[in-house]
């Protein structure tokens, strides 16, 4: 019995002095965290502000223009398809070649055409002659006329035959609807084709047309015959004489109109399908106007937000664009003079966040 007693006491102190050892090692680390903590809360608040750049937004004077980027297209293309059905005995339309309109592209097998054509006009020329033979025989009373009506009506038969006949040979032969350039080939020699199926496509570069999407509340400055400049970042320093050809009736959903600005292509300017450019009103007047750098954009010029800082914090604000400038953008509302706009950095950012401005440099007008 006394030795069960004299065990217990022994494992009742081990345990004592386990619980005063635990309680002595947590309050040093207690210790340790109360001296650490000023130094982590002061780095974490540093971390805690994202690193950005900004703009001031100041008035400028600037000539009243409007500057729109725009996609260039072919005055005139086309897809070009067989009407007639067979194998492809020639090719004359590589891929880049100039083609004249009328000109040969691909040679398909007519000889069953040929053939078909030739028999057509040799029923059509047999029913000539029946009608004139029969027409003197009906004026010498020697048929009625009804046998004459009836080979009339043969003859016109025979000449709907021959007209049939001798397109369908005509269309063995597929040519080039109008003066270009051929962009793509898509049958080779000996290969077998159909009807309706497309074999080419060419475009007509003489001429181009850019297209651009104007405000509702500067179309009425795009009217037809209105000459615009154009320019492109291919040819810096050069700028091209445009005229706007057609302007849309109804917008669309944006409340922009569509505008084709008809321009000469000649081999200074070698402006492609599918290019972009830029084209350019001018204005006499000049006004003061508020700009922002293009980079300030969060989100598109159609529905345009830029982030704002005050007091060390950055929020997002929906702005009203105006003129579009090569690498500004006015601002008609939404912002004030003398506030600044973050325009580095943006993705990182949410409305209301703590931010670090690492430069701040006013905002500088493009003309």
């Amino acid at each position: 019995m006394k030795s069960l007693l004299s065990t217990a006491g022994r494992l009742t102190k081990n345990r004592l002095f386990t619980v005063s050892l635990l309680l002595l090692l947590l309050l040093a680390l207690f210790l340790f965290m109360q001296r650490r903590s000023p130094q982590q809360t002061e780095n974490r608040g540093f971390f805690d502000r994202i690193p950005v750049s900004a703009s001031r937004i100041e008035k400028v004077v600037l000539r009243d223009s409007l500057s729109m980027t725009g996609t260039v297209e072919a005055v005139r293309e086309a897809d070009i398809f067989s009407e007639a059905g067979g194998l492809v005995q020639k090719v004359s339309a590589e891929p880049g070649a100039q083609k004249k309109i009328g000109d040969a592209l691909f040679l398909i097998d007519d000889e069953l055409s040929s053939a078909r054509s030739k028999q057509a006009e040799l029923n059509y020329r047999q029913a000539k002659k029946n009608v004139e033979r029969y027409s003197i025989l009906y004026r010498e009373g020697a048929v009625s006329l009804s046998a004459l009506e009836a080979v009339q009506l043969q003859s016109e038969g025979a000449d709907a035959e021959y007209v049939a006949a001798s397109r369908k040979l005509s269309n063995a032969r597929i040519k080039a609807p109008f003066s270009g350039v051929v962009t793509s080939r898509l049958v080779e020699q000996g290969e077998l084709v159909h009807e309706g199926m497309k074999v080419a496509h060419m475009v007509d570069l003489s001429s181009v047309k850019i297209i651009v999407f104007v405000p509702e509340r500067d179309i009425i400055k795009f009217r037809p015959g209105v000459v615009l400049a154009v320019t492109s970042d291919l040819y810096p320093g050069e700028s091209f004489s445009g005229r706007v050809a057609s302007v849309s009736d109804k917008s669309g959903r944006d409340h922009t109109y569509r505008v084709e600005v008809v321009l000469k292509n000649s081999e200074k300017a070698g402006f492609r399908s599918g290019m972009f450019a830029r084209v350019l009103y001018r204005g006499d007047g000049m006004r003061e106007a508020l700009l922002i750098p293009r980079a300030a954009l969060v989100t598109g010029i159609r529905n345009p937000e830029v982030f704002v800082v005050r007091n060390g914090k950055a929020f997002r604000k929906k702005i009203i664009a105006g003129a579009e400038l090569q690498k500004s953008v006015e601002v008609l509302g939404g912002v004030e003079n003398g506030e600044s706009v973050v325009t580095s950095g943006q993705d990182e950012l949410r409305d209301g966040v703590d931010v670090e401005v690492i430069n701040a440099r006013k905002s500088t007008p493009a003309k």
